[in-house]
């Protein structure tokens, strides 16, 4: 199935689970309300990726056994065997090449030194945050990075000790007195990873603002092409919004997860990481699809 199968298929499911939560009564709140005050936004997406798609499927089947036992038994055994594939590596590798699409490799050291030795070489590098945790165990610190955000640190750390190039990080508004995650991203880089950072985006909430955001800062410091560094499966919808946002981009992916090297009758087997992976890559596919939906 291609991507664009994929994202019409989404698009059918967000329809229909928007309509029904439009149709809930009112018991919640004693009145009418829309989908955004009767259910956050994000429990709504959570419902819409495995593997609480496939278990609602299979819940539903059997709810409706009696009534319509053909139609029960198919949505029962098409929501057990949609999470065990993706649950398992088969299942998650495909979601992962669809949200990658046709990037097979990162940035390597020569095709960066030919990037900087062009008439056109970038003139930052922008890194794009993955989470924080709040009150880790292991750091005095009351935030720290999410091992997401970690990585692409590290793969910028090592973008800028290569180039020498300044750099942007971009992420997350502070709540609650917490530090945002674009402050953590720049204690890390700078007190563990050795890498100083010249520009910090902290008033993003998603990808598109974190493009909007970023070009703001890096337009008015005269800088309008950058190396852009996140998860290969992010990047189709980071490097669009930030050529939306008038900035020339330089993709550096890294993570990469699609596609299957050495195939083993292990990956039919269901596994914690192999269920995160599709969480991960199947929420990339529905935020590629709400993106479209939104024009942006």
């Amino acid at each position: 199935m291609s991507i664009d199968g994929v994202l019409a298929w989404l698009s059918g499911l967000a329809g229909l689970a928007t309509g029904l939560a439009s149709g809930l009564p009112g018991w919640l709140d004693g009145a009418t309300a829309d989908v955004g005050s009767l259910v956050p936004t994000r429990l709504i997406g959570a419902l819409l990726l495995p593997p609480a798609l496939p278990l609602l499927v299979a819940a539903l089947g059997l709810l409706g056994l009696r009534r319509w036992p053909a139609a029960g038994r198919t949505l029962a055994w098409a929501g057990l065997l949609a999470g065990w594939l993706f649950s398992c590596g088969t299942g998650a590798s495909w979601l992962a090449s669809l949200a990658e699409g046709d990037a097979r490799s990162g940035l390597t050291a020569e095709a960066l030194r030919a990037a900087m030795a062009g008439r056109d070489a970038p003139q930052a590098i922008v890194i794009l945050g993955g989470g924080t945790r709040d009150h880790p165990l292991e750091t005095p610190a009351r935030e720290f990075v999410k091992p997401l955000t970690l990585e692409r640190l590290v793969h910028g750390a090592w973008l800028a000790r290569t180039t020498r190039l300044p750099v942007l990080v971009s992420g997350g508004v502070p709540r609650d007195g917490m530090a945002s995650e674009a402050a953590v991203m720049k204690r890390t880089l700078e007190g563990t990873l050795g890498t100083p950072v010249r520009w910090v985006e902290e008033a993003s909430r998603d990808t598109g603002e974190n493009a909007l955001k970023s070009a703001a800062i890096l337009k008015a410091a005269g800088i309008s092409r950058v190396v852009l560094v996140t998860q290969a499966y992010h990047m189709p919808r980071a490097e669009a919004s930030f050529r939306r946002a008038g900035l020339t981009v330089l993709p550096a992916p890294h993570g990469f997860a699609g596609g299957m090297q050495d195939w083993t009758p292990r990956d039919l087997v269901p596994n914690g990481e192999s269920a995160a992976l599709a969480y991960r890559a199947a929420h990339e596919l529905l935020g590629r699809l709400w993106y479209r939906l939104r024009d942006r």
